[in-house]
């Protein structure tokens, strides 16, 4: 049993903003990734995975480029969702 890490986007707007900040973030609506989102956790959950979501927000993600020097794409989006759940 592993876990996987979830984003929890608070907003359209927040969404919206990762869409511009991390490259290769899904450019669909809010709701079409909320739906892709639960088919996921679906699937890994039908795994016998434990799902966790983890909150973020594009002022995140832009300060721990800026203090990490790290590109802002969906590799370390989803670095930052593992290292937030610590």
């Amino acid at each position: 049993m592993a876990v996987q890490y979830f984003a929890r986007v608070k907003s359209a707007a927040d969404h919206e903003a990762l869409q511009k900040i991390v490259r290769h973030y899904p450019s669909c609506s809010f709701e079409e990734w909320h739906f892709r989102e639960a088919k996921k956790m679906a699937d890994w959950r039908g795994r016998r995975h434990v799902c966790k979501m983890v909150d973020i927000t594009p002022a995140e993600v832009t300060a721990y480029c800026e203090r990490t020097g790290a590109k802002a794409d969906i590799s370390t989006f989803l670095k930052i969702l593992s290292d937030k759940a610590f």
